[in-house]
């Protein structure tokens, strides 16, 4: 519903939005194929993606990500304690949770095309941590993309892409490993699968190894502030959570 509602809404040809769609997938991939601790680690053509077998329209097999076990951990301490411990630790610029009631599924006008916890989420954030053109500024991301059309549509939550134009920014390939903003270095959900609890300290892992220098073949040049993006629920009922880290 999410695609076809976003397609409708901004005048976007089912096969232009399909190929969209599989762009989004084939970047992930690609980076998963880099990354040893991802299931996944086989690049998809944009060409496989589009003819896998379909979902739910328009979603692909490769549109949606898997169930996976797993886990993840991280460390946290005070600022003023931390470089006892290690040089080269990562701080937390904000940590933001914006949680949703359900009262926007008893709006008439809600679009279901936008998240909105998502973006009250990454408002906040960007006041905390004094990013004032999160465009520009945050270097690269992992966001929430159990589906293609959900990580497409988180791109404009976050402001990365203004409301209508991600489809310029993906296809021009801004979000790839070698574009002006990076999303899902690691390979994200797509290449993880989604054991739930443990996908956001996943997504901060790769951030803190990317601001490390530490993520080998997918490294990225010289990455100033890296975000991500959690969430739970449907579009009119869910908890988001968007958390920033610098050096």
């Amino acid at each position: 519903m999410l695609a076809t509602k976003y397609f409708a809404r901004y005048g976007i040809k089912p096969d232009e939005g399909k190929r969209m769609l599989a762009m989004v997938s084939a970047k992930s991939h690609h980076n998963g194929a880099l990354n040893p601790k991802a299931h996944l680690r086989r690049e998809v053509t944009v060409e496989q993606i589009m003819n896998a077998p379909i979902v739910a329209w328009p979603l692909g097999l490769f549109d949606c990500c898997g169930v996976s076990d797993g886990a993840a951990a991280a460390i946290v301490c005070r600022a003023d304690m931390a470089k006892s411990f290690r040089p080269d630790f990562v701080r937390i610029k904000s940590c933001q949770i914006s949680a949703s009631s359900g009262e926007e599924e008893m709006f008439n006008e809600f679009d279901y095309t936008h998240g909105e916890c998502s973006t009250r989420a990454a408002i906040r954030a960007y006041q905390e941590a004094g990013i004032k053109n999160p465009r520009e500024e945050i270097s690269m991301a992992e966001v929430h993309d159990c589906f293609s059309i959900h990580e497409a549509v988180i791109m404009e939550d976050l402001q990365f892409s203004p409301r209508g134009k991600v489809k310029d920014d993906i296809m021009s390939g801004r979000f790839n490993l070698d574009g002006a903003q990076p999303i899902q270095p690691d390979g994200g959900l797509k290449c993880f699968g989604h054991p739930i609890a443990a996908s956001g300290i996943r997504m901060v892992y790769e951030m803190y190894k990317q601001l490390q220098g530490k993520a080998d073949k997918r490294q990225l040049k010289n990455p100033k502030y890296g975000l991500t993006q959690n969430v739970g629920g449907n579009p009119y009922r869910n908890v988001a959570s968007v958390i920033i880290v610098g050096p």
